[in-house]
């Protein structure tokens, strides 16, 4: 039975003639993702399984079987200059029935508002067709109003996700420059963190090294910001991976969920942290929920 408060945000295309923008656009889409978690009682899919069906031309109704969601949102972006046109729609996946379209045109540096619009405006449909929603004033929070330093943070962040050493090296490239020109940049700091304890745990540089820099940009971002759920996250990479702290590892984890419901990698973490412990059920009960909220991520499964 799928919930009909539920949705998944496909990756906006990039409608314009620089392919380097491709970056931008998944940030967008990214964080409209984010947003939409913080409204109690929806259910979103998670970036992972979304983002599976990036540069496919699927039939909505057989992706919204796929994630068990009752409707889809998808958009295009186009930037040319200062300007960001961004066209959107919320199709029903039942019946492919396309409830609400929008055009959104603004100058560049305004994409901040407008990410929380375009959230605060997907959540107020769904709440008209398939009922109560508790929804915010503001639900988009990003860590800097700086779209330069915005813009080197998702070029950090989409090196990161490709999961390569050499282009994990260029993330932290893009980081670093992203807190230069924006130095209370916390999604930044938090980024390095995780980064360079990441890096160490592996055996790829330094350990001692390593975990003394994650610490280092971890303390900048706690400083500017302790209370989001990267913070928890990022505290909670620091003591599992690194000091194989569990009892401190796992209480974070579960203070980044009660941040963020729908962050499936926290419920992920806790489960490998049941399953070190020889907590067999509750480490299948916590990647279950992973699952729940993405179900096409390749990791969970093999958990």
């Amino acid at each position: 039975m799928i919930d009909n408060k539920s949705i998944a945000v496909l990756p906006f295309v990039n409608m314009s003639n620089d392919i380097d923008n491709d970056y931008f656009c998944d940030g967008i889409t990214e964080e409209i993702i984010n947003a939409l978690t913080k409204i109690k009682g929806l259910k979103v899919i998670a970036r992972t399984s979304s983002f599976a069906f990036k540069n496919k031309s699927i039939d909505v109704r057989h992706i919204g079987s796929q994630l068990s969601v009752a409707t889809i949102l998808e958009g295009s972006i186009r930037i040319f200059k200062d300007r960001i046109r961004i066209n959107t729609q919320l199709i029903r996946t039942d019946d492919g029935f396309q409830i609400w379209s929008q055009n959104f045109d603004r100058k560049l540096d305004h994409i901040f508002e407008l990410q929380d619009e375009i959230s605060l405006i997907i959540a107020e449909q769904i709440r008209e067709n398939f009922g109560h929603l508790h929804i915010h004033n503001h639900i988009s929070i990003i860590g800097t109003k700086n779209i330069y330093a915005y813009k080197l943070y998702l070029k950090g962040r989409a090196y990161q996700l490709n999961w390569v050493l050499e282009d994990y090296l260029k993330a932290i490239d893009y980081y670093k420059k992203s807190i230069a020109v924006d130095t209370n940049f916390y999604d930044a700091y938090f980024a390095l963190s995780r980064s360079y304890g990441i890096l160490s745990s592996w055996g790829f540089i330094d350990k001692t090294e390593g975990e003394r820099l994650a610490k280092n940009y971890l303390n900048k971002g706690l400083k500017i910001n302790s209370s989001s759920y990267l913070a928890y996250f990022s505290q909670s990479s620091l003591n599992f991976w690194n000091q194989w702290n569990y009892t401190n590892g796992i209480n974070l984890l579960k203070e980044t969920l009660h941040k963020n419901p729908n962050y499936a990698i926290a419920y992920e973490g806790i489960a490998e942290i049941y399953m070190a412990t020889n907590q067999l059920e509750k480490a299948l009960l916590n990647i279950n929920k992973a699952i729940e909220i993405s179900p096409l991520s390749p990791n969970h499964p093999f958990y």
